[in-house]
C-alpha cells in the first residue's frame, strides 16, 4: 500500500510517514520517477510481505503548487520544473492545522506564515477530493483530510478527520469508521480496510 502525506509544516507529516512505512522511512517529495521506481520495488515486496506500506512525506508538485500560490510574493530561487502526475494506487492524506491555531511562522526550511498556507490546503484538498471522484478515483485511491492540533506542551498531535472520499463512499457513508482515526495506527487500519474493500 502507498500513502502520501501532504499539508503545511508542523502537522506531523514526516513523523507519521516514517512511523507507518514498513522500513520506517517516509520518502521525501515524491516525484513521478520516484513513484514509478517504488511501484516496481513494491511488486517484489508485496509477493513476500502483502502488508508492506510505502509512504511519501509530500508530493513534489502538490507542495510546490500550494506553497507558491499561497505565497506568491516570495522568491523561492527554485526554477526546477515539476511534473504533475496521478497516483491512483496511493492514498492521499492531507493534514491541516485547526484554523484558530494556524497563525504562526514555521521555520523548517524558510520562515513560512502558516496562516497563509493552511487555508490553501483546505481548498486544494476539497478540490482534489471532488475532482478525484469525478474522474472515478483515477488520481488517488482515496483522499482523507485530517485537522491536527499540534500540542507541543504534551508532545502529541490530536487528530480530527473531517473529510474522506474513496470508491467505497465518502465521509457520510463511512462516518463511524473514519472518526475512529485518531493516530497513525488507526489511520493505517482504516486505509487497509479501504484498500481491501475497494
Amino acid at each position: 500500500m502507498f500513502i502520501a502525506f501532504e499539508g503545511p509544516d508542523n502537522t506531523g507529516k514526516s513523523t507519521t510517514a516514517a512511523s507507518l512505512a514498513t522500513d520506517n522511512v517516509g520518502l521525501y517529495n515524491a516525484t513521478k520517477s520516484m513513484h514509478e521506481s517504488m511501484r516496481e520495488d513494491y511488486a517484489t515486496w508485496h509477493d513476500v510481505e502483502p502488508d508492506t506500506v510505502a509512504t511519501y512525506d509530500r508530493i513534489d508538485w502538490f507542495s510546490h503548487m500550494v506553497y507558491r500560490l499561497a505565497l506568491p510574493d516570495r522568491e523561492w530561487n527554485d526554477e526546477r520544473p515539476r511534473t504533475v502526475f496521478a497516483m491512483p494506487d496511493t492514498h492521499l492524506v492531507l493534514f491541516t492545522h485547526h484554523p484558530q491555531l494556524a497563525e504562526f511562522t514555521a521555520d523548517e526550511v524558510v520562515d513560512t506564515p502558516i496562516g497563509k498556507v493552511n487555508p490553501m490546503y483546505y481548498y486544494f484538498g476539497d478540490y482534489f477530493m471532488k475532482l478525484n471522484k469525478q474522474v472515478e478515483f483515477s488520481l488517488f485511491r482515496s483522499v482523507t483530510m485530517i485537522e491536527v492540533v499540534n500540542d507541543q506542551k504534551n508532545d502529541v498531535y490530536l487528530w480530527k478527520p473531517y473529510a474522506f472520499s474513496s470508491p467505497i463512499g465518502d465521509i457520510v457513508d463511512n462516518i463511524g469508521a473514519v472518526t475512529l482515526v485518531t493516530d497513525p495506527e488507526s489511520l493505517l487500519d482504516f486505509l487497509r480496510y479501504v484498500e481491501h474493500v475497494s
